[in-house]
This record gives C-alpha cells, sequence and structure tokens, in this order.
C-alpha cells in the first residue's frame, strides 16, 4: 500500500499528460489568426503595474502635503471631470475661491 502514490499526485500526472497532448494536437495544425489572437495579453506589465504604484504613491504624498480645500478642490475636478464653474457650484463656494485652491494646489 505505501507504494502507491497519492491521489493528488496521480491526477497532477493526469491533467499534465492530457495538457502535452493537447499541446502536441496543436502543434500539427496551424495558428490561425483567431488563436493567435487569443494569445495577445493586453494586462499591463510588472514595469507598467510598478510604474503605476510609484505614480500613485507619489500622488498621494502630493495630496497629502495640500489643506483641505486645495486637495478637495482638485480631486474632485480630476476624478469626476468638473470644471471650475461645476466645481464652485458643487461646492457651494464663490467661483474665484475654486480657481486660487486649484492654482495654489498645483503649484504646490
Amino acid at each position: 500500500q505505501s507504494q502507491l502514490s497519492a491521489p493528488m499526485t496521480w491526477m497532477i500526472n493526469i491533467t499534465r499528460n492530457q495538457a502535452i497532448d493537447q499541446l502536441r494536437k496543436r502543434r500539427e495544425r496551424p495558428l490561425s489568426d483567431l488563436d493567435a489572437q487569443m494569445l495577445v495579453d493586453d494586462s499591463p506589465s510588472a514595469h507598467e503595474q510598478l510604474n503605476s504604484s510609484r505614480e500613485t504613491t507619489s500622488l498621494n504624498r502630493c495630496l497629502d502635503e495640500l489643506e483641505g480645500m486645495q486637495r478637495q478642490s482638485i480631486t474632485i475636478a480630476y476624478f469626476e471631470g468638473l470644471s471650475c464653474s461645476e466645481l464652485a457650484e458643487h461646492l457651494s463656494a464663490p467661483l474665484g475661491s475654486v480657481k486660487s485652491w486649484i492654482r495654489r494646489g498645483m503649484e504646490r
């Protein structure tokens, strides 16, 4: 009994052998355009993900240094795509103040 393989080892070998058989079958037929499109990976590379993570960290650090209304104005304008006049209405604040908060925040 101790000489028998564990069930998981047995299942892994069956799966591995089936995968090898499928690869061999595919090798025998030419790669179609549809198959080639299925192999394309559009997800971000590790390098792109690292850069994105660094940019996010830098952006958060910059936003943390801003005063409340500067941070709120810039964040809402950027992430919700509001114009200065729309932002002023949204915040119930004078347009001139909103423009100043954004300008000073961006300079900082």
